[in-house]
């Protein structure tokens, strides 16, 4: 449905007001929503999405804002596309099918907002982009010959670099969660996470590494007596061979530099003999031919005294060439050939070259390497002071370890029984009344690792008196569904402000347990993002930004569209999902009383679906 005022371009609806440029988006601000979400509160938020020629869509481009973002269209409509293409702004897979029929490639292309106070420093630096940037557009394309690109702010980056700065920013909810929530080796995750123990855990993480290094370096020491006998013989061998070339730093360059004049003395001596010979003893040799001319000029400055300053500066010239060919002289005097000098700076630099090979690119690499077998031989030499030495530091190691994992595990204890009280308390508000929840966590020796030494596992009994049994075991898609909003719901309540996505979350529910599930998005929408692809009209009736979405055919091609309800618009698209196709004045007024109903402190409506 389109409505006065409504700017479309192909598959977009926007709000009527003002134009800004944003970079490479150019789009319409909206009024902040009058809900829950506020546009100065801190954190991240997606703010602009623009997708071309990906999947069904030919163009789209639609602006967000804070709060909950509901998502709604009738079953096969592309509400879902909207999620993959933004799991692409955040180090989604991409592939060729993705790319619409008959086009050669599709863009996705988003814009974040970012806090100064929130801001990914590492991840963003790691990009190549200043930290205090408070906008990042993040841009996919996807090609059909694969060649897929990934920028960040208009630079080029890696899809690693994209998927660790895109996990800081969106976290997505759907069936893959779900999946997540049914493996225990997640469960500890999710606990540390709720209790904030990271930075607990981060100190038993660096005693673990710490303990395990020492360990290996015990390891290495404690290995069989024949291998350190050979190492010894095979550093000891290494260590004479080395010392033996009485090397210092620059000797490989002096003795070629020495070899290479040695070499060529012989050539050095022809050379000099006969430009001496040139210069002072050949018949005619330039001295004399300087001294015949000299003689001329003479008598020509005696005819013209003008002149005189020739025969000076001839004389001059005479002077300066009897000075080179006496320097000539002097220099093959001074040239030393000796063959057995030069032999043996070339068996020296041959064996310095040997060893080249074996130890290292030059003479300082082999004296580090020198340095370092003989560190390592002593080592060897003294193995059991140097295991009494790591034996001792093992022993404060393992009690710092121990010391902490029992830390660890007494906080797990306190925040699993907290934990519990809080999830059986938001699924009392699914209708899960009497639903016990539990957390089983037990600490073992063996489970010794990074993470400390527990193991955890979430318990769920749907029907009171039964004992509580492992949740993969037991739970339905609905209870699922609904365990997970409810994690969320207190995992995220006092968690750093992003976009949260929450992918058909109220599958399986029914109406009578979808407002309570609306309410929870709306609590956390209160802190964060939320959007929202649901199928309930209890749920959609919460949005502070309701989107339809929807198929239609143009040149003979569908393609899907969406846009932002207004509130009669709202009206009907809660009319159409309370009764289908058969809309009537009942329904609309039903539809009414769903949007006034969840207004806060509303009682809720009487609706039946």
């Amino acid at each position: 449905m389109t409505h006065p005022g409504d700017l479309q371009y192909n598959s977009i609806v926007t709000e009527p007001s003002g134009w800004i440029p944003l970079g490479p988006f150019v789009g319409r601000l909206t009024a902040p929503a009058a809900g829950r979400g506020r546009e100065d509160s801190p954190g991240f938020m997606l703010r602009f999405v623009t997708i071309e020629n990906f999947a069904l869509i030919d163009r789209l481009e639609v602006e967000f804002r804070r709060g909950l973002n509901l998502i709604t269209g009738e079953t096969g409509s592309g509400k879902s596309i909207l999620v993959d293409a933004v799991g692409l702004l955040v180090g989604g897979r991409a592939s060729q099918e993705m790319v619409r029929q008959g086009f050669e490639a599709a863009r996705v292309e988003g814009l974040f907002l970012l806090s100064d106070e929130e801001a990914p420093k590492v991840e963003l630096e790691a990009a190549g982009i200043d930290p205090t940037e408070r906008e990042l557009v993040v841009r996919r394309e996807i090609s059909v010959s694969g060649n897929n690109r990934v920028f960040l702010n208009g630079r080029l980056a890696t899809l690693s670099t994209l998927a660790s700065l895109g996990s800081r920013l969106v976290d997505i909810h759907g069936q893959h969660s779900q999946q997540e929530l049914l493996n225990p080796s997640s469960h500890l995750d999710f606990l540390d996470s709720f209790g904030r123990l990271g930075p607990t855990r981060a100190d038993v993480g660096l005693a673990f590494r710490e303990l395990a290094e020492i360990r290996r370096r015990m390891s290495d020491l404690r290995r069989s007596e024949k291998e350190r006998l050979d190492r010894i013989d095979l550093i000891r061998y290494q260590k004479a061979e080395i010392e033996g070339l009485k090397l210092r730093p620059g000797i490989d360059r002096e003795l070629d530099a020495e070899r290479n004049l040695l070499a060529t003395a012989e050539r050095r001596i022809e050379a000099a003999s006969e430009a001496y010979r040139s210069l002072y003893e050949d018949d005619p040799a330039a001295v004399s031919l300087l001294d015949r001319a000299g003689r001329r000029l003479d008598d020509l400055a005696r005819m013209d005294p003008d002149r005189a300053a020739l025969a000076e500066r001839l004389r001059e010239g005479r002077y300066a060439v009897e000075e080179a060919a006496l320097l000539v002289r002097d220099y093959i005097g001074g040239i030393e050939y000796d063959p057995k000098r030069l032999e043996y700076l070339e068996e020296r630099l041959a064996e310095i070259d040997r060893a080249r090979r074996k130890y290292g690119r030059d003479v300082d690499e082999i004296l580090r390497h020198c340095e370092e077998i003989r560190a390592e031989l002593e080592r060897l030499e003294n193995r059991e002071l140097e295991i009494g030495r790591l034996e001792t530091e093992e022993t404060a190691l393992r009690k710092a370890y121990a010391d902490r994992s029992a830390e660890l595990s007494r906080r797990r204890r306190r925040e699993s029984e907290r934990l519990a009280e809080l999830v059986e308390r938001e699924l009392s508000d699914l209708a899960m009344e009497g639903t016990l929840f539990r957390v089983a966590l037990e600490t073992d020796p063996r489970l010794e690792s990074e993470r400390g030494g527990d193991r955890a596992e979430f318990l769920i009994s749907p029907n009171p008196g039964e004992d509580p049994k492992p949740l993969a075991r037991i739970a339905s898609g609905g209870e699922l569904s609904r365990i997970m909003l409810a994690l969320n719901a207190v995992l995220q309540s006092d968690d750093r402000p992003r976009t949260l996505i929450f992918d058909e979350v109220d599958a399986g529910i029914g109406g009578g347990v979808a407002r309570s599930l609306g309410e929870k998005l709306v609590r956390v929408a209160g802190r964060h993002q939320v959007f929202c692809v649901t199928h309930l009209p209890q749920i959609a009736a919460f949005a502070d930004q309701h989107f339809h979405v929807g198929k239609t055919g143009r040149r003979g091609r569908t393609i899907v569209e969406i846009r932002p309800l207004d509130p009669e618009g709202r009206v009907e698209e809660l009319a159409r999902m309370l009764a289908g196709d058969r809309i009537t004045e009942t329904t609309r007024r039903q539809a009414r009383e769903l949007l006034e109903s969840s207004r806060p402190g509303q009682a809720p409506a009487s609706v039946f679906i």
